[in-house]
């Protein structure tokens, strides 16, 4: 069993001149290489982007969200709040209002997306969002908002501006009249006093404020649209959502983050394993020098091959022979390329050599997980063993006859 790996491992070390042979497999374990650091690298770079995007979406979305079926609007009666309150592991409970409203300020309208909230809410999570200013809502006297930083922007909106700023939306109590349309709108102001980040689609519509006033602005009294859970630490959102479920009922919609946010992760899972496919390509194109290194070898061994047909040793033992042979060029370059992007990657994350300019981040977010690590050495050994099924094939019917 150990004849195979023992003069595999000759031909690949043994001290020689330097030929086409020794060439061609020089460039196969460096293109097995350079494919797997390029592989690990990339990997680990979509696992930081989405782990600092699940971070923000953490920060920004409840871990569970409970809204009625068919109606857009509730009330948060006392019976409501029992039988939450009754499921093992919900630790608090947040009222939110959000409906799509007009907003205006100096020469710019845009439609947005406002979202009321109340003082349960977590507001050392929000505020680890604000890139600018504070988050503050203010109180009944005096109303603040805090912007996405998308909406911030197309409104040539920041914290401070002098100017308020002017929320309306068509009165549900009032018919449009055309002689007078002002009359048919309920409109009120606040200021800014942050503006918070999480991804493209909340910060170019969303700004939040008190609940007060979104349901002053809404005309919606003591209404709200969604009442949002935080959770303990003794179990998962999924076991917590089927407890709601069965005690809420078919009238109520339970919803996870995750569940939230299902569109982006799955764009995030899509990117990266599309992006693995043609990094897989690329080793698969690289794979053929291993190809063509084997053919030679076979050839340029022919004598050897006869000498120890001749011995005794049986087509699987040459054949198993070059798959080594294969299997050796693919999976020491791979290795290389592994290890080398493991340092690159762990220097970054713990370093952060590599910066971003004007983001939200200053180092370029990378996250090493061993299953990429896993993955890739599966497929460069994969790759490698299958690339050389033909050339071992052929050395294990080569004749003895061509001994000269």
């Amino acid at each position: 069993m150990r004849l195979p790996l023992f003069i595999a491992y000759r031909y690949l070390f043994s001290k020689k001149k330097i030929n086409a042979i020794n060439i061609i497999t020089g460039i196969a374990m460096l293109g097995f290489g350079v494919g797997a650091f390029a592989m690990i690298v990339v990997l680990s770079t979509f696992n930081g982007f989405e782990e600092l995007v699940e971070g923000m979406l953490n920060n920004y979305d409840p871990e569970i969200r409970i809204t009625a079926k068919g109606r857009k609007t509730f009330v948060y009666t006392d019976d409501l709040k029992g039988k939450i309150t009754a499921v093992n592991d919900v630790k608090s409970i947040s009222q939110s209002l959000e409906e799509k409203v007009v907003i205006k300020y100096d020469d710019h309208q845009e439609i947005a997306k406002i979202r009321g909230v109340d003082n349960a809410i977590d507001r050392e999570k929000f505020d680890s969002l604000v890139v600018l200013g504070d988050f503050n809502l203010g109180d009944s006297s005096r109303y603040f908002g805090v912007f996405g930083g998308g909406l911030s922007h197309k409104l040539n909106l920041f914290p401070g501006s002098p100017d308020l700023i002017t929320v309306f939306v068509p009165r549900r109590d009032v018919e449009f009249s055309s002689l007078n349309p002002m009359a048919s709108l309920s409109t009120k102001y606040l200021r800014a006093s942050g503006i918070f980040l999480v991804h493209e689609e909340v910060d170019n519509e969303v700004f939040i404020t008190s609940l007060d006033f979104a349901q002053d602005l809404l005309s919606y009294p003591n209404s709200i649209s969604s009442l949002d859970i935080a959770l303990g630490t003794t179990r998962n959102a999924d076991q917590v959502k089927e407890d709601l479920q069965a005690t809420l009922g078919e009238g109520w919609s339970v919803k996870t983050r995750r569940e939230l946010n299902e569109l982006i992760y799955k764009i995030f899972s899509s990117e990266k394993w599309f992006t693995f496919a043609i990094l897989v390509l690329v080793l698969i194109i690289s794979s053929f020098n291993i190809f063509g290194s084997l053919i030679m070898l076979v050839l340029d061994k022919k004598k050897d091959i006869g000498i120890l047909k001749s011995m005794g040793a049986e087509e699987h033992i040459i054949r198993k022979l070059f798959l080594v042979q294969g299997s050796y060029i693919a999976v020491i370059g791979g290795a290389a390329g592994i290890f080398l992007a493991m340092a690159v990657v762990l220097s970054q994350q713990y370093f952060g050599w590599l910066n971003i300019e004007n983001a939200i981040v200053e180092d370029y977010p990378v996250k090493l997980l061993f299953t990429d690590l896993l993955l890739t050495f599966v497929t460069v050994s994969v790759l490698g063993y299958l690339i050389s099924l033909f050339p071992a094939y052929k050395a294990s019917k080569t004749a003895i006859s061509t001994i000269n």
